[in-house]
């Protein structure tokens, strides 16, 4: 089976994370050419079209695809269009949304009542999605139920299977502090959040002196933009995702307001604080994790990194328990599914 897979190409270390995860989970057997189609570009040319003329299948996985005005978003709007036109199914494979978030913790879910191109837009996938909507959080089920749409399943997001081998004590001599500031729909100021940060990576670097802290970006804009704030050999980034993998292998703990940098840690073994920025965070109660405020406390954000590295045997535990619970529920997905 050829796939045309929808991602971002260079730009976002956390979609390659997505789409390493797909591949440990996607059969084996079904797989043919691979297809990778930057979502960025689509809007550009219509190179995208000969890709999914040549594959079986369009997938779509672990991308935030509903959010404010989501109808209007042009990759989507093409994607949508062609597919439909050459009738081609889509794999929604863990996509989830990206509501707006209030500093103190509210998710403000559009209004699908008072404007119906929400659910017109939903519909449009509906037609050709293959096995309905597999969604990775509550807040796109919830959005999408409400819509009265019926075939909606939830699973946790294919990033936690980004590393998908046995969790090992390696030599973990690093503390990460997963930074962007990329924010798409947030009711507050990046730099508040960027202000906290700095004051708990000092209180960590007391703490652990044998542990070296350093800064992680996974993409460029997010890296020069803290550039004003630290010095560039304190920061991790990289045009080549599978630098990232070689460096969070030696990952002790992390604070992270970056959700795919925490579930690839998680796929380790590794436990992490992550700050909510908006509704993708909820992916992490998949894993029966919580996740803080922004206005939280520096005081608060401590309190919860110390109850987590005081319980990292026990994550670890859970860690492995739920890989094989969910791999499991992965293989009954697939089972249901009829390829082509």
């Amino acid at each position: 089976m050829n796939l045309a897979i929808i991602t971002t190409l260079g730009a976002n270390a956390g979609d390659n994370f997505v789409y390493e995860g797909f591949k440990n989970l996607f059969p084996s057997k079904l797989f043919g050419s691979t297809f990778l189609i930057d979502k960025i570009a689509i809007p550009q040319n219509d190179d995208y079209k000969s890709l999914i003329d040549d594959s079986d299948l369009v997938v779509i996985c672990g991308t935030p695809i509903f959010y404010k005005n989501c109808y209007k978003n042009k990759w989507q709007k093409r994607i949508l269009e062609y597919c439909g036109k050459i009738e081609k199914k889509i794999l929604l494979f863990g996509v989830g949304s990206n509501f707006r978030y209030s500093y103190h913790g509210t998710i403000e879910i559009p209004d699908t009542i008072n404007d119906r191109n929400y659910k017109d837009f939903a519909s449009r996938y509906d037609k050709i999605a293959l096995g309905g909507f597999i969604v990775r959080e509550k807040y796109c089920l919830k959005f999408l139920k409400d819509m009265g749409f019926m075939s909606v399943h939830q699973i946790v997001c294919p990033s936690f299977f980004a590393y998908d081998s046995e969790n090992k004590r390696n030599e973990r001599d690093l503390i990460f502090i997963i930074w962007g500031d990329t924010y798409w729909n947030c009711a507050f100021a990046p730099k508040e959040i960027l202000k906290k940060l700095i004051k708990l990576k000092n209180i960590l670097q007391t703490k652990f002196e044998n542990k070296k802290l350093v800064w992680v970006c996974h993409d460029i804009i997010s890296y020069r933009n803290l550039l004003r704030y630290t010095h560039n050999d304190d920061i991790l980034v990289s045009n080549n995702y599978m630098d990232f993998f070689r460096h969070y292998y030696r990952c002790y703990f992390a604070v992270s307001v970056k959700l795919h940098g925490s579930m690839l840690l998680a796929s380790m073994g590794v436990p992490s604080l992550l700050v909510q920025l908006d509704s993708r965070a909820a992916v992490m109660e998949a894993l029966g994790e919580d996740y803080m405020y922004p206005s939280s406390s520096v005081d608060e954000l401590m309190g919860f990194c110390e109850k987590k590295l005081a319980t990292m045997e026990e994550y670890r535990d859970k860690i492995n328990f739920l890989k094989n619970k969910y791999k499991e529920d992965y293989k009954k997905l697939f089972a249901r599914l009829e390829f082509i």
